[in-house]
């Protein structure tokens, strides 16, 4: 193959990547579908409510983790994994379609859609079923086999949190009724990768270590990832991918990274993480001194009000966006080596 082709199509999904290097002849790396549909049912359009009215009921614990949608009315919405999605790993809902894998350590985000479920593992990612029998990646959302593929889900603003964090910064924001606590399984989150993770890896990326948590980036199909787990509380890395310039906030405490774009009404901001500002707003910016939220909103100074331009990502253990993705690149801060 030639090797210019090689390069352009190196940051597909791993699903899309196998095929293509399969008809060119070439040796793809060791990976495996394992399918186990029915192991999981999926949740559709759970009653919903508001955050600060389901935690008057005392039944989640402040640091529970939650996905968040940030945007959107109410100022977005959270619900609690462990109530939801961790026993069901798929919901389908009009405020988005969330698709749960505790192997690869995230929760994904897409636009509003139904007829999901379950399906299985590849090269250690999750695999859903759509009502049309297309086969999608739940961690890139590119359907790698039936009807609709090649096509992808849309993704929508979305970071994980804790919830008693979420609930500071917007306890007015939308989450699903808990009722009792009892209304739906409750289950675990899983300690360790499950058997059929493991069969269905390929051979894992040397560049992070395999269980790495890392932020991961796609603009214009270019894809990087961002080593998380630094030192310090609170963190904000700046760089640009596909001629975007973009700021990663990460916040220790409550293990959230999440993406913005630096530029902001024609102006190009140049963010950082305050090490003395509130947790409510732990970044301002150099050029007018606002403060920002993880959530990318201004809560004080000359920007108040205004809202960042979230940019597409996902958080995740580095074997899984390595898999999906193997032409990423790693973000390196300065002083570290390859």
């Amino acid at each position: 193959m030639n090797p210019f082709a090689i390069h352009a199509i190196s940051t597909l999904p791993v699903t899309a990547l196998l095929a293509i290097l399969a008809s060119a002849g070439e040796a793809p790396r060791p990976t495996k579908l394992i399918a186990k549909p029915g192991l999981f049912d999926s949740l559709t359009e759970p009653p919903c409510s508001y955050c600060s009215t389901e935690n008057r009921k005392g039944i989640v614990p402040p640091d529970e983790r939650v996905i968040a949608w940030v945007r959107g009315q109410h100022n977005g919405g959270a619900f609690p994994l462990r109530h939801f999605i961790a026993a069901r790993r798929v919901i389908n809902d009009t405020y988005g379609l969330f698709f749960f894998d505790p192997d690869g350590g995230y929760v994904t985000a897409f636009k509003k859609d139904y007829g999901y479920d379950f399906y299985g593992w590849c090269a250690g990612v999750m695999v859903v079923k759509g009502k049309d029998g297309t086969l999608w990646s739940a961690l890139s959302g590119l359907a790698f086999d039936g009807p609709r593929k090649g096509q992808h889900l849309e993704r929508i603003p979305s970071m994980m949190t804790d919830w008693g964090f979420w609930l500071m910064l917007h306890p007015e924001s939308t989450a699903y009724n808990l009722f009792d606590g009892k209304k739906y399984p409750q289950a675990k989150l899983p300690a360790e990768l499950s058997a059929e993770a493991k069969e269905s890896m390929s051979q894992a990326d040397s560049r992070l270590a395999p269980l790495a948590n890392v932020l991961g980036v796609e603009i214009g199909g270019r894809t990087k990832a961002y080593p998380l787990d630094g030192p310090g509380d609170r963190a904000c890395f700046t760089d640009e991918l596909a001629g975007q310039s973009i700021a990663v906030f990460w916040y220790k405490p409550t293990r959230s990274a999440v993406v913005y774009a630096s530029k902001l009404g024609g102006r190009n901001l140049t963010l950082y993480a305050d090490d003395i500002s509130p947790e409510t707003a732990p970044f301002k910016d150099k050029q007018t001194g606002t403060r920002w939220t993880l959530a990318g909103r201004a809560v004080d100074g000359p920007l108040k009000g205004q809202e960042l331009t979230w940019v597409p990502s996902v958080q995740c253990r580095w074997y899984a966006w390595a898999a999906e993705y193997p032409g990423t690149e790693v973000y390196r801060q300065e002083g570290t080596t390859n």
